[in-house]
């Protein structure tokens, strides 16, 4: 990866509020994410913490369901002067340590994307809202009783840290465009209504994306470790798991019969090596007794293989469903998230071998299809 300009990386900042591209192709997904590890004093001996995810999105369907919440927005985005209303959904889930609340947040809101400012502020019920102040990226959470204040920056200005960005053309208009920050520092508050007020640290992930084609099926993870160094693979596939949840019931998941495409990624802070490839697989396995998952994944690239193990210790689900157009017929997706932990040995051709432990992060299961 090449060392970006600080032009260049403020330039990719101004893309994280910047509006989507593309919103011709029908069942198009934009959002942003942010996944924040809120530590307590055995996170990294043991790769477990808190974790908050949010998400606000729009989608190009008229009427979709996610969860308890029917969501039926024609018009999802407009200009309005210098500023963009996006007519879509926050969605949140919170792991307090012991227990998956679901539906943390869950609502239709009219988001408001200042670009200028570099603000999305989303109102309702359960408000939140995303800016950058300084050097310092501030997300804000109401929700069930508490209060959230994330403040998260950069820490390592290895390139592989991010900004990145990303985007591939496909055929008949569809795209796919990223932006992400793969590992910053997490400090802020969080406060309850008997007004306690307490400070946070941990790491946090970000993502700004654009589907603008049907979602695949796909396997994906991310981890932090003690050292700085992150771990990350992607593999969006077809295959029978896009069945699941249409025409069977449960989810059986197979090794992908056709990948998309495969990345993995492996950022070693302490030496500032970066170890990317395209040649990934990712077996999972059912932990017996839990309904839980655990990722096996073998990796390789130019000069290196990674063996891995993420064992996730909580679930959360946010499941779709929308008719397949005016006909009875419904059609669903279910996209699934674990706070996990994870372990793994890279082994260079060289005969160097470095391992990394106790990592702690998320992986995602997604099966089914939307028609």
């Amino acid at each position: 990866m090449r060392k970006q300009s600080s032009e260049e990386e403020k330039e990719l900042i101004r893309k994280i509020w910047s509006p989507p591209e593309s919103w011709n192709v029908l069942g198009a997904w934009f959002w942003w994410f942010w996944l924040f590890f809120i530590h307590d004093k055995d996170t990294e001996k043991t790769g477990r913490c808190r974790q908050l995810m949010i998400l606000w999105s729009i989608k190009k369907d008229p009427r979709i369901r996610c969860n308890s919440l029917d969501i039926e927005i024609p018009v999802q985005f407009e200009k309005k002067g210098d500023k963009f209303q996006l007519n879509g959904a926050a969605a949140a889930w919170y792991f307090d340590g012991k227990k998956m609340h679901h539906d943390f947040v869950l609502e239709k809101t009219a988001m408001m994307l200042d670009p200028g400012k570099m603000r999305l502020s989303a109102p309702g019920k359960t408000p939140s809202e995303f800016y950058k102040d300084g050097q310092e990226f501030i997300t804000k959470i109401a929700a069930q009783g508490k209060k959230f204040e994330f403040r998260t920056r950069k820490k390592d200005r290895n390139p592989a840290v991010g900004p990145t960005y990303g985007s591939t053309k496909l055929p008949f208009g569809m795209e796919l465009e990223g932006t992400r920050l793969e590992i910053m520092e997490l400090s802020g508050f969080e406060s309850t209504a008997e007004r306690t007020r307490k400070k946070i640290y941990g790491t946090a992930y970000f993502q700004k994306i654009l589907v603008a084609a049907p979602p695949p099926q796909w396997y994906w993870g991310l981890y932090h470790f003690k050292d700085g160094s992150f771990f990350t693979y992607m593999v969006p596939y077809i295959g029978r798991a896009m069945l699941a949840g249409n025409l069977w019931k449960g989810e059986t998941l197979r090794k992908p019969s056709l990948p998309l495409k495969q990345d993995i990624l492996l950022y070693h802070a302490p030496s500032g090596r970066i170890f990317e490839g395209s040649r990934v697989s990712v077996m999972p396995i059912k932990i017996e007794g839990t309904g839980l998952w655990r990722h096996e994944i073998l990796g390789r690239g130019k000069g290196f293989a990674i063996e891995a193990q993420a064992e996730a210790y909580s679930h959360s689900c946010w499941k779709f469903v929308k008719s397949a157009g005016p006909s009875p017929i419904k059609s669903s997706f279910e996209y699934n998230e674990y706070p996990a932990t994870a372990k793994l040995v890279l082994k260079l051709d060289s005969g160097e071998k470095i391992m990394l432990k106790n990592g702690w992060g998320n992986m995602e299961n997604a099966w089914g299809f939307l028609i």
